[in-house]
């Protein structure tokens, strides 16, 4: 995960720039802007299991689902008076609901199984980026930027309730939710490029938007079945999209308030402990309300 240091760097480097906006809340000044989010997520972390490195048989399907999170976070930008620009953020959080859909399928479970138990855990994150103003004017501006995230996930699934078929949780074999029956911890390396946007309506409303294409250049995966087969580890890669709207009110020259839309998405591909293929899709999307102060 990015460390403090890197976003006390990324202050130290613009801090001493004249302020973002002019007095008129112009776009095109240098300056320095840092901020705080709460941001209300849901994620989905999904893989199928197979029984080599290939496609060819299906063992089992894993679906944390509904996985609801609270966080924290806090951002910053600074811009020279080159168009040269870096921004940066770092959260982390709480997932407090959902649950996992855990299916087997045969010829190896026999007949089909599914379970479901819920899930609670936590997560965290964080971004560095540096770019270019390509276009800068003083209600508009447009820039391509490259850097790097990580992102991780940490879910642990209690108790189970048997859905289908097979009896892996039906009497005398009940498991309560007071009990862990699985950890899935995920860990994701990326490779950021991408497209920001900023466009000031009036003197007050500024609407930014903010995309990237994301390769996870690693992901390590850990799944812990407690009452079976224990630890086994993974690492793949992939290819995603990161996705940022963000409508914001100028109250001062120098504070502002915001509210934002996020949508991070991975598909990845990992070969564990036993050689076997896993695929994942991972989503988290949500909502978040920010409040920004811009130094003069």
């Amino acid at each position: 995960m990015m460390t403090r240091g890197r976003l006390l760097l990324l202050v130290a480097c613009f801090a001493p720039i004249s302020g973002a906006w002019a007095d008129d809340g112009t776009l095109d000044r240098s300056g320095f802007e840092m901020g705080g989010r709460y941001w209300y997520s849901s994620g989905r972390i999904g893989y199928g299991y197979y029984g080599d490195t290939t496609t060819s048989l299906l063992v089992s399907r894993l679906t944390y689902e509904q996985l609801s999170a609270n966080s924290g976070e806090i951002y910053v930008r600074g811009d020279t008076p080159w168009g040269i620009f870096a921004k940066g953020m770092i959260g982390a959080g709480s997932i407090g609901g959902g649950r996992l859909i855990d299916e087997d399928f045969p010829p190896v479970t026999f007949p089909y199984s599914s379970t479901s138990s819920t899930t609670s855990g936590s997560l965290s994150y964080g971004t560095i980026d540096l770019g270019y103003d390509i276009v800068r004017q003083p209600n508009f501006r447009v820039g391509g930027f490259a850097g790097y995230g990580r992102w991780n996930e940490d879910v642990t699934a209690s108790g189970c309730i048997q859905l289908a078929s097979f009896p892996v949780c039906q009497p005398p074999f009940t498991i309560p939710t007071s009990v862990a029956v699985i950890n899935e911890r995920d860990n994701w390396n990326l490779l950021r490029v991408g497209a920001t946007a900023d466009l000031m309506l009036g003197e007050h409303v500024r609407l930014t938007a903010d995309a990237a294409y994301v390769r996870a250049l690693s992901q390590k995966a850990v799944d812990d079945h407690f009452f079976t087969f224990g630890v086994d580890p993974a690492s793949g890669s992939g290819n995603g999209f990161q996705l940022e709207a963000i409508a914001a009110y100028q109250f001062t020259n120098a504070f502002s308030l915001g509210i934002g839309g996020r949508w991070w998405h991975l598909n990845t591909n990992a070969i564990d402990s036993f050689q076997q293929l896993e695929t994942y899709t991972v989503d988290r999307y949500g909502v978040f309300l920010q409040g920004a102060y811009r130094f003069n």
